[in-house]
């Protein structure tokens, strides 16, 4: 009798310290209006999942400044640290939004959203014309608009200079 309690009293200080782990999982949200779940710790890692503002994440494990954690959806996943907050972010989807629509004037023209990408168009280069911008400065708009950076690049320069999630 006394070794069936025993058992007894060990399955039951043992389920209750499972339950206690579970219950010391901790939660995270993101802060960020975009964050991206990757696959892996860098900046160049495959995207498993776009987070949206105010997600609810479990924390499996912190490295560095990364997190790795589980979506609602069961995705996992790695996010720097500081798009995330310990305490659920006011506000969601509903106040991005209309935060969003009192700060913009108005739609971008297909036109305009991609004249960047090309250099100048037409209408714009007229109205640059108008307003006196030089030929010169024209010039280096456009050549701004091809310049063209890789990943790697990108995250060079982010690890050099202690940027992004490599801040210090």
């Amino acid at each position: 009798m006394r070794r069936r309690r025993r058992v007894t009293l060990l399955s039951m200080i043992v389920f209750t310290g499972l339950l206690a782990g579970l219950a010391a999982a901790e939660t995270v949200y993101v802060q960020a209006t975009t964050a991206k779940l990757r696959a892996g710790k860098t900046s160049l890692d495959t995207v498993v999942a776009d987070l949206k503002f105010g997600e609810a994440l479990e924390v499996l494990r912190k490295e560095g400044g990364w997190l790795e954690v589980r979506t609602a959806a069961d995705v996992k996943g790695w996010i720097f640290a500081n798009k995330t907050t310990a305490t659920k972010p006011a506000g969601g989807d509903d106040f991005l939004a209309k935060l969003g629509k009192s700060m913009r004037r108005k739609e971008a023209s297909e036109v305009t959203a991609s004249a960047g990408a090309r250099g100048l168009d037409k209408v714009s280069e007229e109205y640059a014309k108008r307003v006196g911008m030089t030929q010169q400065d024209r010039d280096a708009v456009d050549r701004m608009t091809a310049y063209k950076l890789t990943d790697q690049e990108v995250e060079d320069f982010l690890k050099d200079g202690g940027l992004g999630e490599y801040a210090k």
